[in-house]
């Protein structure tokens, strides 16, 4: 089984795929490094971006019997919608979301682009205020919403990952089918892996934060506050997985129709060029 680990940048993302492996680990399902063929080379972890049907099938190739965790920050393309569920629904993955308050991620990608500055590192370096984060954040958040649509895809926040591990290994335990030692992979999350850790704080907004860019963000990222903290989320996004679904099969019309075009456009051209010229 391929456990395809998405998750919105500078969300706990690194620490909720460490954890994942660490329980796979430890319930006897060995993380190894997959071939450069299949995952993005450079990486010291199994890392994929962009996704493309081949590359996912690829994947879940290499893998075959074992049950490896992949980790990607990648959007996730319209024509894979349905690909992806029915890999789910037959058991040949399971995609695992993090994400975080849209406030604490915007304080921590300027912190990633202040280090990045000071290091002369390109990656982040352009976030040079609250504004440009929280666009970087909005463009996330369509992204997020996209997979969280996926039926059976399951959702991590942040601070259940950070500061109630258990809570989180539960949940996992009873998608991914297994009995993980819960010590053991903690210790693998929190004291050995790399996690790309910054300060580790929860509701970093409220003291951060003056009134009016608490408000303004507060503004921002209503939407997605209303239906992830306060609403139904789970309604909310199977009202997004219809629309994704109602896309996607637009789209596969329209291509069937092009399709169907250029058939009858290539049979004209064979009909003229057999047809018997005129004495």
């Amino acid at each position: 089984m391929l456990v395809l680990c998405y998750g919105i940048t500078k969300s706990g993302s690194t620490l909720a795929f460490e954890l994942i492996k660490g329980m796979l680990e430890s319930a006897g399902h060995p993380q190894q490094r997959l071939p450069d063929e299949v995952v993005n080379p450079g990486h010291n972890v199994n890392y994929i971006q962009p996704l493309t049907q081949q590359r996912i099938d690829n994947l879940i190739s290499a893998i075959g019997d074992r049950r490896i965790a992949v980790k990607t920050h990648a959007g996730l393309p319209l024509p894979l919608f349905r690909y992806l569920e029915e890999l789910q629904l037959g058991g040949q993955l399971q995609v695992i979301i993090s994400w975080r308050d849209p406030r604490d991620i915007c304080l921590s990608l300027i912190d990633a682009a202040e280090q990045a500055r000071e290091t002369g590192r390109k990656e982040f370096s352009r976030l040079t205020d609250l504004q440009r984060a929280a666009n970087e954040v909005s463009s996330q958040i369509l992204k997020f919403t996209r997979w969280a649509a996926l039926r059976n895809a399951v959702t991590l926040e942040y601070d259940i990952v950070a500061f109630s591990p258990d809570d989180a290994i539960e949940q996992l335990e009873g998608v991914l089918k297994i009995a993980s030692d819960r010590e053991c992979a903690k210790q693998h999350a929190f004291e050995h892996a790399f996690t790309q850790k910054n300060k580790g704080l929860r509701q970093r907004f409220l003291t951060e934060l003056d009134e009016e860019q608490k408000s303004s963000l507060d503004s921002r990222f209503a939407m997605f506050l209303q239906h992830m903290y306060e609403g139904d989320s789970t309604a909310w996004l199977a009202t997004e997985r219809e629309e994704m679904l109602r896309k996607h099969d637009i789209k596969a019309a329209g291509q069937a129709e092009h399709r169907r075009w250029r058939a009858g456009k290539r049979k004209k051209k064979r009909r003229r060029r057999e047809r018997p010229l005129a004495a």
